[in-house]
């Protein structure tokens, strides 16, 4: 009887949740028999195989990584109102990878996983409004979208809002706010946020200054090995 991690593939899983749990584990002894699974349910129209088979070649899961492929399978999959595809599909447009580089058609993929509560389609919409990338340029529209991304635990939008607060910029500016946003995004690990809190505190930008404040947030941000 094959396992996973302790979990038998005969242990009563649906074939697509036993499916879906390799690729996302990222099980590589069994690969193989997922992509059975995943290619049998997709070529009955199963959008969530079709979205899995996305994941699959957009990684390199088993398969030759084929961007090209992927974005096969994610466009499959959006067409059925996959929100977790739709995702990743405006993704590989705003890139370029697979499909010509699209900005707007990014962001209108971004839409719908938005509404549904995705907060890095959330963040994606703000930081394209930001940049007037695909959409009008708005830092209001920016902030808007940020601020739900935020309020979602999203760590860069929390870092990149605090920043609009900061020097008011599509928001009222709020030394306040500006604080506790940076705050939330370096308590989630953000080495940015932390780095800014720390050069905030040694020069009293927007708070009193404290040396001693300001190298704790320093230290805090030599701890972050990865990530923004």
């Amino acid at each position: 009887m094959r396992e996973i991690s302790g979990i038998p593939f005969e242990s009563g899983l649906d074939p697509l949740e036993w499916a879906r749990f390799v690729v996302k584990a990222r099980s590589e002894e069994n690969y193989a028999q997922a992509m059975d699974v995943l290619e049998a349910q997709a070529a009955e129209g199963a959008a969530e195989a079709e979205f899995l088979m996305g994941l699959v070649y957009a990684r390199g899961q088993g398969v030759r990584r084929s961007f090209a492929a992927a974005a096969t399978w994610f466009e499959k999959a959006a067409d059925k109102g996959h929100l977790g595809a739709m995702y990743f599909l405006g993704k590989m447009y705003q890139r370029g990878y697979g499909v010509p580089k699209d900005n707007a058609m990014a962001a209108r993929l971004y839409e719908a996983p938005a509404e549904g509560g995705d907060a890095r389609a959330r963040y994606h919409l703000g930081a394209m409004c930001l940049e007037g990338a695909g959409v009008p340029r708005s830092a209001e529209a920016a902030a808007a979208h940020f601020e739900i991304a935020a309020a979602a635990g999203h760590s860069e939008a929390q870092f990149v809002l605090g920043q609009l607060y900061k020097i008011g910029c599509g928001v009222e500016r709020d030394a306040d706010r500006a604080v506790d946003l940076l705050v939330s995004a370096a308590a989630n690990g953000h080495k940015g946020a932390r780095l800014l809190l720390g050069g905030m505190y040694e020069t009293g930008d927007g708070v009193d200054a404290d040396p001693d404040e300001a190298r704790r947030w320093y230290r805090m941000a030599s701890e972050v090995t990865s990530g923004p």
